[in-house]
């Protein structure tokens, strides 16, 4: 079941489907994946998971974590993960860093625990809700001469989307495995999922992502 079947009344999938087979002008066309995929890990960080509990007790730890509903996305994640190392595939993970204001130390802000980073991936630091705005990720993923990043993490409505659409915008084939995307409101995930569907990039079930990215390295 896809976001439109969630979340879009009758009305909504028609005019949708009209625009299917002919986008709307202005629409920069989506990219189809190439043959040089990128992992981008967003935000897989300590304070946003926090506890595996309900949500409404995560919050009385961190107030920014989002428990069992950032779990339950990992338990997609890390297979994936572990699939892109086993094929050799490059994967980045990014860590937002909060301002001192925030109270976060740097255990708080470190990836969340249970992730098998290698060492030759990359963690790259940033300021703001893209991976690719204030960082060198663009000169670093043409100088790899990559042509398509599978976005996942958190949150979606936020640095997902927004890293999904700097990337559609720089030229990048987008493909986001729904199941490894999560946020605090699950309306903002589907939302979230549907534009970048609708407008940046294509959005798969995990499985067909991992096969893409075993197909890529084959």
């Amino acid at each position: 079941m896809t976001e439109r079947d969630t979340i879009l009344g009758a009305s909504d999938r028609e005019v949708l489907a009209a625009t299917d087979e002919k986008p709307l002008p202005g629409l920069t066309p989506r990219c189809e994946s190439g043959r040089h995929p990128v992992v981008l890990a967003i935000d897989l960080q300590r304070h946003l998971f926090g506890d595996d509990v309900p949500i409404e007790q995560s919050v009385e730890g961190y107030r920014t974590s989002m428990g069992a509903v950032a779990y339950r996305a990992l338990e997609h994640i890390e297979p994936l993960l572990a699939a892109a190392h086993d094929a050799d595939i490059p994967v980045v993970y990014t860590r937002v860093v909060p301002g001192a204001r925030s109270g976060l130390g740097p255990d708080d802000i470190g990836l969340t625990d249970g992730l098998a980073v290698r060492d030759d991936d990359l963690v790259l630091d940033k300021s703001y809700s893209s991976a690719f705005y204030g960082t060198d990720l663009t000169a670093r993923l043409v100088r790899a001469d990559v042509d398509t990043v599978v976005v996942l993490g958190c949150s979606a409505s936020g640095c997902v989307r927004s890293t999904a659409l700097d990337a559609a915008q720089l030229g990048f084939a987008v493909l986001v495995p729904r199941e490894c995307v999560f946020d605090r409101v699950q309306a903002s995930t589907a939302v979230a999922l549907l534009d970048i569907d609708e407008r940046y990039g294509h959005v798969r079930d995990a499985d067909d992502v991992t096969s893409y990215l075993r197909e890529a390295a084959a």
